[in-house]
């Protein structure tokens, strides 16, 4: 359905949909990093019970307008997901589950920006 706006309320469009690209970008950007796995940008899962801590530790934070952010808090996800601030007792070796693949958060970014957003983009101007 078409909506009408005046030529001085463009601006305000324009605001709310890039806001609303922020919003479910962000969120698409979590939810692969807490379904898919290695080799596939995704989290290692430990096949130890209790397994798939880091996975679910994935936190959202869009409070603020054109900014959303993914963290992830535990002590072992920044050596796990990049390979820096190894822990001693790694003895500056990388150490994850099979298949992971260094950087994958930022490399799945990535490849949101190029497959999803344009499509996102597409839904929000039509009004979905």
């Amino acid at each position: 359905m078409a909506r009408n706006i005046r030529l001085d309320q463009i601006g305000d469009l324009y605001d709310e949909q890039v806001q609303e690209l922020v919003k479910r970008t962000t969120l698409k950007w979590q939810f692969e990093l807490q379904t898919r796995q290695p080799p596939n940008l995704g989290t290692p899962v430990s096949p130890d019970p209790g397994g798939g801590v880091l996975r679910q530790s994935w936190q959202v934070n869009i409070s603020e307008p054109y900014t959303g952010r993914i963290i992830n808090n535990l002590e072992y996800a920044e050596p796990v997901m990049y390979g820096t601030n190894l822990p001693p007792s790694w003895k500056g070796q990388w150490r994850t589950r099979v298949g992971a693949i260094k950087g994958f958060p930022d490399l799945l970014g990535k490849e949101i920006a190029a497959k999803d957003v344009p499509k996102l983009i597409r839904a929000i101007a039509r009004g979905n």
